[in-house]
């Protein structure tokens, strides 16, 4: 049995790909004037245009493991961490992480809920599924 795939995990992955890299060049753009408003603005920046950068592989562990739901466990811990790096990187970047920080904040938590533990899914161990494949 081919298990479905989450059409919300699919289109947040391509929305959070699709946004990352000019969300990146940006925020890479805004170090200098970052820098002269606030103390720690700047690193901020930088280190938001770093977690576009890990977004990108949030994203595409999204879209491969989209249809292997016993692989999802993996994407939730990705999304998970950088949904936390983004809330601490709120602090440096003040004013900033208004500008910044909304499409990341929006995309990752559709993610979250389209990777999300469904009930009436039968989660396969790897075993399992390699018994499976030998038998076919």
């Amino acid at each position: 049995m081919k298990a479905k795939k989450p059409a919300l995990l699919i289109i947040a992955s391509v929305m959070m790909l699709l946004s990352a890299l000019p969300m990146l060049l940006w925020c890479l753009e805004l170090i200098n004037s970052a820098a002269m408003d606030y103390t720690y603005a700047g690193a901020g920046c930088f280190a938001a245009a770093l977690l576009y950068a890990f977004s990108m592989v949030t994203a595409i562990a999204g879209l491969v493991y989209a249809g292997r739901p016993y692989r999802r466990r993996w994407c939730r811990m990705l999304a998970y961490i950088q949904l936390a790096a983004g809330i601490i990187l709120t602090v440096p970047l003040q004013a900033y992480a208004a500008l910044t920080m909304p499409p990341l904040l929006i995309f990752t938590a559709l993610y979250l809920i389209g990777a999300r533990k469904r009930p009436d899914e039968r989660i396969y161990g790897e075993e399992e599924i390699r018994g499976q494949e030998k038998e076919q």
